[in-house]
């Protein structure tokens, strides 16, 4: 990964802009997403992004391996080149 590369990441998905991607992993913490332009860096979807049950708000819904996603930039973390975002 260059500077280079991740600054275009940047200023083409920057905080507060919509991105549509696939889930690639699920972990505990969060969601990994594909999304094409990011490349070699990655997207993570924060728990707290996470959708709830229409009737029972303490469920949360997990995407699922392969499923497309959307959501909102939120942040570009800069230690490890990943944008992270809340799922909409």
């Amino acid at each position: 990964m260059t500077g280079d590369e991740w600054a275009t990441a940047k200023r083409r998905f920057p905080v507060g802009s919509q991105v549509t991607g696939t889930v690639e992993r699920v972990a505990g913490f969060g969601i990994f997403v594909a999304v094409e332009g990011v490349e070699p860096f990655g997207v993570v979807a924060d728990v707290a992004g996470m959708h709830k049950d229409a009737t029972d708000d303490s469920v949360v819904i997990w995407p699922e391996v392969g499923e497309s996603v959307t959501g909102v930039v939120v942040q570009h973390t800069e230690h490890n080149g990943k944008l992270k975002i809340h799922l909409t």
